[in-house]
């Protein structure tokens, strides 16, 4: 099981590098909002985002979520509007470069289909 601290817990170094107790952090860093609640779920790699993304609106619903390989955003990537619809779906390639973006408005209708040449 992966360890989790809290962001109030770990700091960032010059490289931007988030530690936890002197050393690049492997693990979840958990952001809470003014209220305590769970806003953001970042995973880490010797203090590198890696591994799954995740953020929340304030009422618990997903906001975000993806996945970062060696701080490069990679695969499929959501977003998701206050009212639950999806608003935009984009996939990444294992080098980051975006190869596809779909967007809806709030109503679910498809405002945007794109490829992106290689």
């Amino acid at each position: 099981m992966a360890m989790r601290i809290d962001y109030e817990d770990s700091y960032r170094d010059d490289d931007m590098r988030v530690h936890y107790e002197e050393e690049p952090f492997t693990g979840e860093v958990v952001h809470r909002d003014a209220e305590g609640r769970m806003s953001a779920l970042v995973s880490y790699v010797a203090g590198v985002p890696s591994g799954p993304q995740i953020k929340w609106y304030p009422d618990g619903s997903k906001q975000k979520e993806g996945r970062a390989r060696w701080g490069i955003a990679v695969g499929d990537w959501r977003r998701w509007h206050p009212n639950g619809q999806l608003a935009e779906h984009s996939v990444f390639s294992l080098q980051g470069r975006r190869e596809r973006r779909r967007r809806w408005d709030k109503d679910g209708n498809l405002t945007e289909d794109r490829s992106f040449a290689s």
